[in-house]
């Protein structure tokens, strides 16, 4: 019998990136398309929102919940997720800083 999964059992994250001056367009469209496909293709993912602060355009804040450790790996290390983060090397201002969260 399987184990019933829990809401403490999910990932949890905020993912925050820095936007260097003038790339916001170019940055949110694409957030905007990897959001698309993460969900699409994801099964395991439960929730993949990326935001712009309110009075900061170059702050973008994802909100990512995953099924579990194993699903937030293969995000990680999926072809489409590599390569937005190689097109955000040259749009960023210092590496995307993660907050993992513990639901309360």
């Amino acid at each position: 019998m399987e184990k019933q999964r829990s809401c403490l059992d999910l990932l949890t994250l905020l993912a925050t990136l820095k936007v260097k001056p003038g790339k916001e367009a170019e940055v949110t469209e694409i957030c905007s398309q990897l959001a698309k496909e993460v969900l699409a293709k994801e099964k395991d993912c439960l929730m993949y929102i990326p935001h712009v602060v309110k009075n900061d355009p170059t702050e973008i804040i994802f909100f990512e919940k995953y099924k579990d450790k194993e699903a937030f790996k293969t995000h990680g290390n999926s072809a489409y997720f590599q390569a937005a983060a190689q097109k955000f090397e040259d749009l960023l201002e210092g590496k995307i800083q993660v907050k993992f969260l513990d639901e309360v």
